[in-house]
């Protein structure tokens, strides 16, 4: 049902608990490189992918040994994920508007996808915690691709459409910083939407409820600021 593909980032836009999340990795990158994660490298960061995370901060390191790192700080990770839902199993909440909004594009057969910076097993636990049913939906994570370009790009390729057919939504700065580089339209949800629209962000929203995401998308087709029609992609009134 049209053109569209729209690709959604996972942490701070469907699923919640970042809090945790974080502190997750950043312990488990921890016990396993000996050295914590200051802001001052979080800050120098050029490229924010889970896989990107580990190589930036290993950057002395042999290519052998990086590789080594990844593998051993997503399985502490995931070891801490599943110890912080054991003890609450709401750490990982889908956040508002989700899982409606995912049922209806489903409803509607409006093709979506999922491109992550986080890693496919700390990924689909965090999903799975949610609620959020992953069944055939095309994914793409930071265990596929170092960069989010290549992620959200190979993302598109999974779905069998093109990078220019695509509308990503997401959270971060460098979901946006991504975006405006690829020349896609970029939808920011969640917490950073102050940050996100200061940073140049034109379409945001507090949440995923479905009415005002679909608002936001006949807004994106109104200006034609992208080269395929959404009309298609509109739930009846």
């Amino acid at each position: 049902m049209g053109d569209i593909l729209i690709v959604f980032d996972v942490d701070g836009t469907l699923v919640g608990g970042e809090p945790t999340d974080w502190a997750s990795f950043e312990g488990a990158f921890e016990e396993t490189a000996g050295f914590a994660l200051d802001s001052a490298f979080w800050e120098s960061l050029e490229e924010v992918t889970a896989q990107a995370v580990v190589h930036q901060a290993l950057k002395d390191s042999s290519p052998e040994k990086k590789a080594h790192m990844v593998h051993a700080v997503r399985d502490g990770y995931l070891r801490r994920l599943r110890a912080a839902h054991e003890n609450d199993s709401s750490s990982f909440p889908a956040l508002e508007g989700a899982l409606a909004l995912l049922e209806e594009l489903k409803k509607q057969g409006v093709a979506f996808a999922i491109g992550t910076g986080d890693w496919f097993e700390t990924s689909t636990f965090k999903l799975g915690a949610s609620g959020i049913r992953l069944d055939s939906i095309p994914m793409v994570t930071s265990s596929d691709f170092y960069t989010r370009g290549d992620i959200i790009a190979g993302a598109a390729a999974k779905a069998g459409r093109r990078l220019q057919e695509t509308v990503y939504v997401g959270d971060g700065l460098w979901d946006l910083r991504t975006c405006q580089k690829l020349g896609i339209p970029f939808i920011g949800v969640g917490r950073r939407k102050e940050k996100l629209e200061h940073a140049g962000a034109t379409y945001t929203l507090p949440d995923l409820s479905p009415a005002s995401f679909w608002r936001v998308m006949d807004t994106i087709r109104g200006k034609g600021s992208t080269p395929y029609n959404l009309q298609t992609a509109r739930p009846l009134p």
